[in-house]
């Protein structure tokens, strides 16, 4: 089934606004990741390799994974590509 010119507009714009919305969250990653701190807690931050860009809170998941397993656990992560 073929999309009319309308629903082909529709798709371009809501695309497009898919598009502004991963590069500003992108964007606010790369600012966060310069800091090197997370902006929840305060704590260093670490890549992931399973993913590229993948950024993490040294805090973030099990208590095993954690950098501090004593300490709160932290659910900020981000991608920066």
């Amino acid at each position: 089934m073929a999309l009319t010119t309308e629903e082909k507009k529709q798709r371009r714009i809501e695309r497009q606004a898919s598009d502004e919305r991963i590069a500003k969250a992108k964007a606010e990653t790369r600012a966060v990741v310069a800091t090197g701190k997370c902006p929840i807690c305060g704590s260093k931050l670490r890549r992931n390799s399973s993913i590229a860009g993948w950024w993490q809170c040294e805090q973030l998941g099990e208590v095993t994974h954690r950098a501090r397993p004593s300490d709160p656990p932290c659910s900020w992560q981000g991608f920066t590509e």
